[in-house]
């Protein structure tokens, strides 16, 4: 999930109206991201909470894929240009393959209806850094694991050279550790019947 500072600051860029801003915000305005992480976690699930509450799927998914913390790491922006460029050559299969050598882009495979299916493996822990280490009681939404999703959308599609879709699967939070972080990613002209 995103930096609470990216969110507050994602919701005001894409001209959310203010009330909603406020209900999302709550009596978190003053949590940063140098907050404490608990704090900045019980930000976080009121912002998801009031996002379900007050705001349609597209818009919610819109807004958290903007979020991903992912998105300004020029380390890892660079690693994923790299791999675009040296395997300009390969079949979409042997990329898949190939992209699951890359840290914090998960497991991917490319299944038989063409969409790419990617298992972030993390056991009972959810991989975000904002949350980790932090008690979770009870099941967060998927829109929390949009970001998530928004992070492997961003650096696939510039891996693959493909504009995609983002579907969550399953959660560890939202599923309470009992199933793992699964993301479906579905190539958008196909999906429109392009040829």
């Amino acid at each position: 999930m995103a930096k609470p500072e990216i969110l507050k600051r994602v919701l005001n860029e894409q001209h959310i109206d203010a009330n909603v801003v406020g209900k999302i915000n709550g009596a978190y305005e003053n949590v940063n991201n140098k907050s404490p992480k608990k704090k900045k976690a019980e930000y976080l699930f009121h912002a998801v909470n009031e996002m379900d509450r007050l705001l349609d799927k597209d818009t919610r998914q819109r807004l958290m894929e903007l979020c991903a913390c992912t998105i300004d790491s020029s380390g890892l922006n660079k690693t994923v240009a790299q791999f675009a460029n040296k395997t300009k050559g390969l079949s979409l299969k042997e990329k898949i393959v190939k992209l699951g050598e890359i840290d914090h882009l998960g497991k991917p495979s490319l299944r038989k209806d063409g969409t790419i299916l990617v298992d972030l493996g993390r056991g009972a822990a959810c991989p975000c850094p904002q949350i980790a280490g932090v008690e979770i009681t009870c099941p967060i939404s998927f829109t929390y694991c949009m970001c998530c999703g928004g992070h492997l959308k961003f650096h696939y599609e510039n891996a693959l050279g493909i504009e995609l879709e983002v579907e969550v699967k399953s959660s560890i939070l939202q599923s309470m550790g009992k199933k793992p972080c699964v993301f479906i990613l579905k190539d958008r002209e196909k999906k429109r019947g392009s040829p």
